[in-house]
């Protein structure tokens, strides 16, 4: 199952995040903090707790590297989930833990554990402070509703997003649900939003390209 993991368009919306948030960054901060002791010891302090947050995320994403369908791999399924309530606890309200939540979630669908998906998915829409990174999980969270065959709700939270952000993904999901609500003309025209949105954007559009010629004419 791959509905969960990160399409080109919310690729691209996490590189801007982890650059504006990399190591690099924190250590030139760390060089460049003035001479006062005080300020010094709480830049520090900031710079330790980010860069803790950022070795526990990098762990997570090389154990998202599992193919965690496969049942002998219990015991790594359960170092992610440890590492990501580490990272939860140490870190509550930062936009490391709730994209961490995120590959947790993408990890318990391919175990089939959707309880687990929905709880991370949602603390991550919770926690998110960047408004681009909550529609990327919110759209996550409606591709985990029209798999379990909620697609009122997946249709209601696509609908529902602010259209500044992931307009070819939010167009080619609302695309996927009203396919599976055999509502095939409208599907057509979100389908088309989409591929418009993505060829601005200089994105691949094979894909919508391929959704848009098996549906029916007509």
């Amino acid at each position: 199952m791959d509905y969960l993991k990160t399409d080109e368009e919310h690729g691209e919306a996490l590189k801007r995040w982890l650059g504006q948030n990399g190591l690099g960054l924190l250590v030139a901060i760390a060089v460049g903090v003035g001479s006062v002791l005080g300020y010094q010891q709480w830049q520090q302090h900031q710079v330790n707790q980010k860069t803790d947050a950022a070795g526990r995320y990098q762990e997570l994403i090389e154990l998202a590297a599992i193919d965690f369908s496969i049942e002998e791999t219990g015991a790594d399924f359960k170092r992610l989930l440890t590492v990501a309530d580490g990272l939860r606890q140490a870190h509550p309200d930062s936009n490391y833990a709730a994209v961490g939540a995120s590959i947790v979630a993408a990890q318990a669908v391919e175990r089939g554990d959707f309880d687990l998906a929905v709880n991370q998915l949602t603390f991550a829409a919770s926690q998110l402070q960047l408004p681009e990174l909550q529609v990327m999980i919110s759209l996550r969270l409606a591709k985990l509703e029209l798999e379990l065959g909620q697609g009122d709700a997946a249709l209601r939270r696509v609908r529902g997003l602010s259209a500044g952000f992931f307009s070819g993904s939010r167009n080619e999901l609302e695309g996927d649900i009203l396919v599976a609500m055999d509502r095939l003309i409208e599907a057509r025209e979100a389908y088309s939003r989409a591929r418009t949105s993505l060829t601005e954007a200089g994105l691949n559009t094979a894909v919508i390209d391929l959704k848009l010629s098996s549906l029916p004419e007509g």
